[in-house]
């Protein structure tokens, strides 16, 4: 949103990026200071912004580089393009941020029902011991044991499987 800010004022991209490296957050910063010292020492905005892109290798970052260098191949009003730009990422990182919540709290839910059984188990032998004793005290115990461990492991790495999303 800085360098919008900046191209409406009436500056050129460099002098945007210039602003940015003085005043923008601090990784960021850097950034565009390296950029700008790669023109400086000859290279062509595109060339610098490409290093840059190769070296961080972030996915935001990435589009902001490549519709930059499209746009200065086509034409355009880098304005309205930042702004959007903004918006865009913006968006990407409310709907990142919910989907880390939703996998969360679907992880949650599956830690609650994988220990459910075990402590049921517990509740069960700290009231009525007897009750509960031929679980060990018999082969057919121990099988159901082993089934119940079995299943309630598959259960906890499926839902782990199936919280589990590339954002």
């Amino acid at each position: 949103m800085m360098i919008a800010n900046c191209l409406k004022a009436g500056l050129g991209l460099q002098q945007a990026f210039q602003i940015a490296s003085q005043e923008g957050p601090s990784p960021l910063n850097r950034e565009f200071q390296r950029i700008l010292e790669r023109v400086k020492l000859g290279a062509s905005l595109e060339e610098a912004l490409l290093a840059s892109e190769s070296r961080l290798q972030l996915p935001d970052f990435s589009l902001m580089v490549h519709s930059i260098i499209l746009l200065r191949q086509i034409g355009g009003n880098f304005v309205t393009h930042f702004e959007n730009l903004a918006s865009i990422l913006r968006e990407r990182k409310k709907v990142s941020s919910k989907i880390r919540l939703l996998t969360a709290h679907g992880m949650t839910q599956g830690a609650i029902l994988g220990l459910f059984p075990w402590s049921l188990l517990l509740a069960f032998y700290l009231l009525s011991p007897d009750f509960i004793a031929p679980l060990w005290e018999t082969t057919s115990g121990w099988l159901a044991l082993g089934v119940i461990f079995i299943l309630d492991m598959g259960g906890f790495f499926w839902m782990k499987y199936l919280a589990r999303i590339e954002i």
